[in-house]
């Protein structure tokens, strides 16, 4: 089937996320230590809740983030946190741009209310391509790699799943993609991509 629609992820794909230095960030700004924030959020189960839609709007996330850690982070230092750990992978924003005459294109990663909101202010170059197809799983109330999620994602797109294809650098959400009908690609770097995308059709030269 012809592929209508690429979709990329986020972390590792098109921006490398550099985890400890976000709990550096957060623990400078608190006073805790890094490992007090994987114990209370990324080690818990309140990310994967977020993540499927369980905090709706951006203060939502930000107060239950708050609650569970014991702190009083702001909007603006929760976003710096963030933004702070990321680096835009200069081959893959190339190769977005070099899709986007061609095919559709869209984005999803697995995140919260919070950080779907605050996209433009992270990577406003990815949100000048994708635009309001830059998602975040917790639009579809289902995260990666639940089929649901790829579903939902392709029917907002008005494309059948097998005119789909997923790339992601997780294993997990690529069998994930695939068993919902997507074609799939798992993402190593760039040029590995540029090449698999090539071997597709959808780039030349």
């Amino acid at each position: 089937m012809v592929i209508r629609l690429v979709i990329f992820d986020l972390d590792d794909v098109l921006a490398r996320l550099d985890r400890p230095r976000r709990l550096d960030y957060l623990a400078a700004a608190t006073g805790r230590n890094p490992e007090h924030f994987n114990a209370t959020i990324w080690h818990s189960d309140f990310e994967p809740a977020a993540e499927a839609g369980a905090y709706p709007t951006g203060a939502e996330y930000l107060a239950e983030f708050n609650r569970r850690s014991g702190c009083s982070l702001t909007r603006k230092q929760w976003v710096e946190a963030r933004r702070q750990a990321m680096t835009v992978l200069p081959g893959s924003l190339e190769l977005v741009r070099r899709l986007r005459p061609l095919t559709g294109i869209a984005m999803l990663t697995n995140n919260g209310a919070l950080l779907r909101e605050s996209l433009p202010e992270l990577v406003p170059e990815f949100c000048a391509l994708f635009g309001p197809a830059a998602h975040a799983s917790c639009e579809f109330q289902a995260r990666k790699p639940d089929r649901e999620v790829y579903l939902r994602l392709c029917a907002r797109h008005a494309v059948e799943p097998g005119a789909a294809l997923m790339i992601d650098d997780g294993l997990g959400n690529v069998r994930g993609a695939r068993e919902a009908g997507l074609q799939a690609v798992h993402f190593r770097d760039p040029a590995g991509l540029e090449a698999e995308l090539g071997h597709l059709g959808l780039l030349r030269g």
